[in-house]
């Protein structure tokens, strides 16, 4: 699945990296496990099949909301077929669904959008395990910490799944 992504600042990335590095120095499933370039901390705003790049002026025009303050208010489990996803849940605020608005009604013509990103049914959240059992939640619940604060959304991105690349769109500090 291709997605337009939100990347966090350098602090902001360090913290939830260091919840990945927990998670694998446990032994435990753990993002830190991909070490594709292309993986860093983000929040999804969609997933579909296929993105093609000649939205990306559009998209580009969007990020200048950026940046956006997120808060992270804890843990939140997200079950699927291959197990459980562990990740920060993001608090939303008017500014995120504004700008989260704006990315599906330009690629609104985008068939196969993935459901947990439509409007009206998107939960921000920022992935931290993917594949948990029930005593690897235990597990990860009791090793992190709670981590509630501010964190600033400073990147706005297009992943290519086919050519496994990455398209920054915005960057502001």
């Amino acid at each position: 699945m291709d997605s337009v992504e939100l990347l966090l600042d350098d602090p902001g990335e360090e913290h939830l990296r260091s919840d990945w590095d927990a998670l694998k120095r446990a032994g435990l499933p753990s993002q830190a496990s991909h070490t594709a370039a292309s993986n860093r901390p983000h929040i999804t705003l969609l997933a579909a099949p296929r993105i093609p790049g000649e939205h990306d002026t559009a998209l580009a025009s969007i990020a200048q909301a950026l940046p956006l303050p997120i808060h992270i208010a804890g843990l939140v489990l997200f079950r699927t077929g291959r197990g459980q996803v562990l990740a920060r849940l993001g608090v939303v605020s008017g500014a995120l669904l504004e700008l989260h608005r704006a990315v599906h009604d330009t690629l609104m013509d985008i068939p196969g959008v993935a459901g947990n990103c439509v409007p009206d049914r998107w939960v921000p959240h920022i992935t931290l395990a993917r594949g948990m059992d029930a005593g690897q939640v235990a597990q990860a619940t009791d090793l992190l910490p709670a981590l509630n604060g501010q964190l600033l959304l400073t990147t706005l991105r297009r992943w290519d799944s086919h050519e496994k690349t990455t398209t920054e769109l915005a960057l502001r500090q």
